[in-house]
């Protein structure tokens, strides 16, 4: 028989939900029933009463639910912090004196005001010692605003997991932070502790090696 499963799903998971969860569905039957949000705000939702089976999150607000309602947090994956543009061609800027020009040419830079790419940025910028001198061009936005603002030519930088700039198409990273400055997002899962054999079924899947190669193609890597 087959069923929905619940997945509470942060917006840095979104695109690559959307990219293959439609293979999940087709081998199995199942169906995802996706609650969209940003990752502080999955523990708060989940600890209102909220109906849900799989919860994806940073570890770090995983644990903000009670160990009692939920079942054991395993990490998926983690995906740098990386800044896209409506450009063509070239690989992405990946060392610190890139980084540092291409936050110097940018007249807007939208990024996500409450969220853990928006954290992970601040944290960037300290370490780059740029907060003040970005700080009148940095547009702090809603989840998925970002990519939505540069598409829209309102912003000339997105800064956003490399989950959320992959999958779309007429983007492109060009700038990807180097795992040696700490500001990857780190991501993992948990179940509700009365989740169905499907959910775990989904959770399998989803962690499975075989998976490994399509979730780098879209940014995300195993830790």
């Amino acid at each position: 028989m087959y069923s929905k499963i619940k997945c509470v799903t942060p917006v840095a998971l979104l695109d690559v939900i959307d990219n293959i969860g439609p293979d999940f569905e087709q081998d199995t039957g199942h169906r995802l029933e996706l609650s969209i949000m940003l990752n502080p705000e999955v523990p708060a939702f989940i600890n209102s009463g909220a109906k849900w089976s799989l919860a994806a999150s940073n570890p770090w607000h995983l644990e903000e639910i009670p160990a009692t309602a939920r079942g054991p947090i395993q990490p998926i994956g983690r995906s740098p912090l990386a800044f896209a543009a409506l450009v063509e061609g070239g690989p992405a800027v990946c060392d610190e004196a890139g980084i540092l020009d291409v936050l110097r040419r940018s007249k807007r830079i939208g990024v996500t005001g409450v969220g853990t790419s928006g954290e992970t940025f601040a944290r960037l910028l300290d370490r780059l010692k740029m907060k003040d001198e970005v700080r009148d061009r940095v547009m702090p936005l809603k989840g998925g605003e970002p990519i939505r603002q540069l598409l829209k030519g309102k912003v000339d930088l997105a800064v956003l997991p490399l989950t959320n700039i992959l999958p779309i198409r007429g983007v492109r990273p060009i700038v990807i932070c180097p795992w040696s400055f700490d500001v990857h997002i780190d991501l993992a899962l948990c179940c509700h502790p009365k989740a169905s054999a499907d959910v775990h079924i989904f959770t399998d899947w989803l962690l499975s090696s075989d998976r490994d190669e399509a979730l780098e193609a879209l940014g995300l890597f195993r830790i």
